[in-house]
């Protein structure tokens, strides 16, 4: 028997996968199980090979009889992805052969290219199983479930805001239930709860990105940039938190360069700020002059400008914007 596993939904083709291999070793015991990870080049257990693409061990390893067992599980990671040519070319010709007593599940990260020679034949010969992202009602839906299956609840509205703001990820998704469980519990999931958790993570991120431009560190901001962005952040509103940032540290400076006397907790109350957004604006504000805070803050709207009316790559103008700050 030969399975195809792949599709968009990572997430949840990892999940099926780890379900196969679970149901295999509760009927069959986990003896005759052998993993090959092509994109790790690595082999049965997962221990690791160097060098190309093991074909003959992986064909050997199908052909091979059950050890005390009726049947042979062989999982085969990223054959189409990572695979060299002939390696392919031999999988090719043992797929027409392959034992009754050997199941191989291939299985694809993402979506793999379709004129592929092998992804025709896996087409043609397995049983094919795609995980395509879900839309926005399957997926307040899937929330549901995976809460309730997680001892939880969640509102509909939360739900539907925690799709708004991670996209169709479902492993980012994934993710963030867990930490709105442990937050909530044992309270029903509330949109509020989406938000602070997601804002807190956001605003963190920001932190590290104002300090790293303070301290002139374009490495450092750029990687905490890319980083937000990985996680799934839009680009627009990643923007508008630098923003809110810099226009922070512009009222923390203005205020600590006209009244000395005030404290820590004083420009917070007066700048209506969380004491915590008030002591890091405070530190970063006094590695800028309020001269220099007040050009950075005008690149900004230029730079919102630009990447409405032009046609270059969002991502490539906040690069360029981050590192001229830096080089100030």
């Amino acid at each position: 028997m030969i399975i195809f596993i792949f599709g968009e939904d990572i997430y949840q083709s990892q999940k099926r996968l780890i379900e196969l291999k679970a149901k295999f070793k509760e009927k069959y015991g986990d003896i005759n199980v052998s993993i090959f990870d092509i994109e790790k080049k690595s082999a049965r257990g997962g221990s690791a090979l160097g060098g190309e693409t093991n074909a003959p061990k992986i064909i050997s390893e199908i052909e091979s009889m059950p050890f005390l067992g009726a049947k042979r599980l062989i999982i085969i990671k990223n054959s189409i992805a990572n695979s060299d040519p002939e390696a392919k070319e031999k999988i090719i010709k043992k797929i027409a052969s392959i034992p009754e007593s050997s199941i191989v599940i291939f299985y694809e990260k993402g979506i793999p290219k379709k004129n592929d020679k092998l992804f025709k034949l896996f087409l043609k010969s397995a049983r094919v199983e795609e995980f395509t992202l879900r839309r926005t009602a399957e997926l307040v839906d899937w929330i549901k479930k995976e809460v309730g299956s997680r001892k939880g609840e969640i509102e509909t509205e939360a739900a539907q805001k925690l799709v708004q703001l991670s996209g169709a990820d479902t492993w980012k998704i994934s993710n963030e239930i867990d930490k709105l469980i442990n937050y909530s519990y044992p309270q029903t999931i509330k949109k509020e709860d989406v938000l602070k958790l997601t804002l807190e993570k956001v605003e963190a991120g920001i932190f590290d990105l104002v300090d790293a431009l303070a301290r002139r560190d374009g490495r450092s901001a750029l990687l905490f940039l890319h980083r937000l962005l990985s996680l799934g952040e839009k680009r627009e509103y990643l923007f508008s938190m630098i923003v809110y940032g810099f226009r922070n540290l512009i009222l923390v400076k203005y205020l600590s360069e006209n009244r000395e006397d005030l404290r820590e907790f004083e420009i917070a109350q007066k700048l209506k700020m969380h004491p915590f957004v008030a002591k890091k604006a405070i530190g970063s504000a006094r590695l800028f002059s309020f001269i220099e805070l007040k050009k950075i803050y005008r690149r900004l709207v230029l730079a919102n400008s630009e990447m409405r009316r032009s046609n270059k790559n969002p991502v490539l103008i906040l690069d360029l914007l981050l590192s001229e700050i830096c080089v100030r």
